[in-house]
């Protein structure tokens, strides 16, 4: 046994210098290889989680900062818009990327910014569980790792094409209600449903101004606890915040109100021929009035959203940052991103990490067929040769 394991490399390394055939089958796994699992790992290793201010981490705390990860509009295609190899590919792509982070990164919790599915407004109940059970098996996270999503236009349609049907079946299959608050090692995340927001006092509409509303009296009085003020009459009937007050961190699909994304400088950012496009309030981002009530219910201290397909990083006039995630996918861009976030209860900070280029993998594999190519031209050796060390004594 032993005899026949110190041959194999002998054996190997004949076969590679002798077989044009075995060379060539060897150096396209090699690659293959190289461009669809250890490419990933290369890339994302770059991408660091941030670091907190020096006065935050020495600060007092009954809870360690929480590591965030965040992605959105994962656009998972169907059978009607996408071509069958163009799915393959793009889930592949998605899965290894996610799954790699997930390996090197280890975050606590991972929100999804809407628009998980592709053709969620359209297709039927099958469709629907099928394509749901493809993304849960693409995005699994480890034990210990919490995922939350968010609703967005591609799951269930904009304002005017959703309905209470495919609502209740998007909720359901990801807990994901138009509302909802949640703690998490002390840190308040408030996650809404964009279409939600339209104002115009349907039965959604209106259930999800009730739950905002509630959640903006509990966060008050959990305020006034905080600061050992005196409890209105409203606030000694309301549930308090299981923990201590923090300033929530808002999660949604669409964009704060802005007119385009002019002032977005990131390195994802709307290329020149889309960046000055304007908005159209509703369909592209909140309505100026809608933000304006958001953000006297929830009173974030960072605002994080997707749906543009784009990266941004903008502030507010009353001083709250916003960050616009990219799409996930390389059908909607060739570079994607998503975010590391370490929050703490009164700081964050946030790195963006950026995805294999699609530009780069095809070069990688251009050079690599140029490589193998010429290896084949490369003269064979005599046959009765039998291992590497008679080819190196030959050659002495």
């Amino acid at each position: 046994m032993g005899w026949i394991i110190v041959q194999i490399p002998e054996l190997f390394c004949f076969l590679l210098r002798t077989r044009r055939l075995f060379r060539f089958f060897f150096l396209f796994i090699c690659l293959l290889l190289y461009c669809e699992f250890f490419h990933y790992f290369i890339v994302l290793l770059f991408c660091k989680w941030p670091i907190l201010d020096v006065d935050t981490l020495q600060a007092p705390s009954k809870s360690n900062p929480l590591k965030v990860m965040i992605i959105a509009d994962t656009h998972i295609l169907g059978w009607r818009e996408g071509h069958w190899f163009d799915k393959l590919r793009r889930e592949w792509q998605m899965e290894r990327s996610f799954q790699t982070s997930m390996t090197i990164h280890r975050p606590d919790v991972v929100f999804i910014l809407g628009d998980l599915l592709d053709e969620g407004k359209w297709c039927s109940k099958a469709e629907f569980n099928y394509h749901v059970k493809r993304f849960k098996q693409m995005f699994a996270t480890p034990p210990g790792v919490e995922t939350y999503a968010v609703t967005g236009n591609h799951d269930v349609g904009f304002h005017y094409m959703m309905t209470e049907q495919k609502h209740k079946r998007f909720e359901e299959a990801f807990s994901a209600p138009s509302v909802q608050m949640v703690e998490i090692q002390g840190n308040i995340f408030v996650l809404l449903n964009s279409m939600a927001l339209e104002g115009d006092g349907c039965n959604l509409c209106s259930e999800a101004v009730s739950k905002l509303e509630k959640i903006s009296l509990q966060l008050k009085c959990s305020r006034e606890q905080l600061k050992k003020e005196k409890l209105s009459p409203a606030c000694k009937k309301i549930r308090k915040i299981t923990g201590t007050y923090t300033q929530p961190i808002l999660m949604q699909h669409f964009p704060m109100f802005r007119s385009s994304d002019h002032n977005c400088s990131t390195p994802d950012a709307a290329p020149p021929q889309e960046i000055d496009l304007p908005f159209r309030p509703k369909f592209d981002c909140l309505s100026e009035e809608a933000t304006k009530q958001v953000f006297k219910w929830v009173n974030p201290r960072l605002v994080v959203s997707g749906h543009t397909h784009h990266g941004c990083h903008r502030i507010h006039d009353n001083g709250v940052p916003e960050w616009t995630v990219a799409s996930f996918s390389w059908r909607n861009k060739k570079g994607p991103s998503f975010l590391l976030a370490v929050v703490s209860q009164t700081d964050f900070s946030v790195n963006q990490c950026f995805l294999p280029n699609e530009n780069t993998v095809f070069s990688v594999y251009i050079t690599g067929f140029i490589i193998i190519i010429l290896s084949m031209l490369l003269p064979r050796k005599p046959h009765h040769v039998t291992s590497c060390v008679d080819l190196s004594d030959k050659s002495s």
